[in-house]
């Protein structure tokens, strides 16, 4: 049983993933409330001593909306993010999974519209595109991710930074909150269903990811988290090529 520590524990994403990974880990919960340890992520000490003893970390803490402003961005979102960098270094930590983003991407989505939701439409965005945020969110994820190579280059910190797509509280690509949703893009109702189809993903195949992750010792890697979706536009193959990872969970149809 290791030790892994999760910031962002009660959010979405985290609080599926600490549930899973504490059936067999001891998992330190991080977060602002209902959490083992409750830290704000841009104050440096209260994260190194959570760290202590842990090998793995996954960074999910911030705030999670491409509307974000600057200050928001960068206090919170970027400054937290060295924060958890740095406490992983100076505890010794062995890997950390940083919590990226389809949005450090998010402008070839833009520009192709609602046609890319489409079948047979054509684009793959691959792992070695050329960064194009959307928005100051994307931005941040582009920097953790530029951050976490530098601390895997000059520190050897194993580092690996999953692109999410979209994971719901639901966990349904079709539930009635994703009308709702995506609103930094020009979409119909109709469209918006159409595009998580695209870009969904199970809670259980983030948790998997998470586990392949930490079972293989690689230095540095960014990964798509993304469903087996049958109009998906991002390309999974480097998940399954490093970590042996391929989701279990997909959109294969819609009606």
């Amino acid at each position: 049983m290791t030790k892994i520590a999760v910031t962002g524990a009660a959010g979405t994403i985290g609080k599926p993933l600490c549930t899973e990974l504490a059936r067999d880990h001891d998992v330190v919960r991080i977060d602002l409330h209902d959490a083992d340890v409750i830290a704000d992520i841009r104050e440096l000490e209260p994260h190194v001593r959570a760290f202590a003893g842990c090998e793995t970390v996954v960074h999910l803490a911030g705030i999670p909306s491409v509307t974000s402003s600057w200050d928001e961005v960068h206090g919170i979102d970027i400054g937290g993010t060295y924060v958890a960098f740095e406490a992983a270094r100076r505890t010794g930590v062995k890997r950390v999974i940083f919590a990226s983003s389809n949005h450090a991407v998010g402008q070839y989505e833009v520009d192709a519209g609602a046609a890319l939701y489409e079948p047979a439409y054509g684009l793959v965005v691959g792992v070695g595109a050329p960064y194009r945020p959307d928005s100051l969110y994307g931005v941040w994820k582009a920097y953790g991710e530029a951050l976490g190579r530098y601390y895997s280059d000059a520190f050897g910190l194993q580092v690996t930074c999953t692109r999410i797509g979209s994971i719901t509280a639901a966990d349904r690509p079709d539930d009635p909150s994703v009308a709702d949703s995506s609103g930094w893009l020009d979409l119909t109702v109709e469209q918006k269903f159409k595009r998580y189809a695209a870009t969904w993903m199970s809670q259980r195949d983030y948790a998997r990811l998470v586990r392949a992750i930490m079972a293989h010792d690689v230095p540095f890697a960014i990964v798509y988290g993304v469903g087996d979706n049958a109009t998906r536009f991002w390309d999974l193959e480097p998940g399954r090529a490093l970590f042996g990872f391929w989701p279990l969970d997909g959109v294969r149809e819609r009606g």
